[in-house]
């Protein structure tokens, strides 16, 4: 089986990606390509980890590297959330997931912090407009 990579969902501040891959499986998330949508340009692109989902078979397990730097292992189901900070390590270094001794699934929850072109951060969620929620143009 080959490393099939699914955006689940893409805004100008946030990226979902999903990596399902087997045994030595190498699955990269570029993030010039991968986290870019089609209005925006990217220049050094700088993108922290919140949340890691992930359902592997029972001998499966993945990896998460950025830069050649470990940033995440894991094996079974799970979840991490980072609540109130980010994964940070590495953050302008695309994201390479590697699967090993089996079949597994990983969900990448993102933030752009930076480098997407001047609108990245105009008119996000819960933006307001004179103390009133304008309903933003994302989501």
């Amino acid at each position: 089986m080959a490393v099939v990579k699914n955006t689940l969902k893409l805004t100008q501040v946030q990226g979902v990606i999903k990596c399902s891959g087997v045994n030595s499986d190498v699955a990269t998330i570029d993030l010039s390509v991968d986290l870019k949508k089609s209005t925006e340009t990217v220049t050094t692109p700088e993108v922290n980890i919140q949340r890691i989902h992930w359902m592997t078979d029972r001998n499966a397990e993945f990896e998460i590297h950025r830069n050649s730097v470990l940033i995440a292992h894991g094996f079974g189901s799970g979840f991490t959330d980072f609540r109130g900070f980010s994964e940070n390590t590495e953050n302008t270094s695309d994201i390479v997931i590697t699967f090993s001794n089996g079949e597994g699934i990983v969900i990448l929850e993102l933030t752009k912090v930076a480098g997407y072109g001047p609108q990245q951060h105009q008119d996000a969620p819960l933006d307001t407009v004179g103390g009133i929620y304008n309903g933003g143009s994302l989501g």
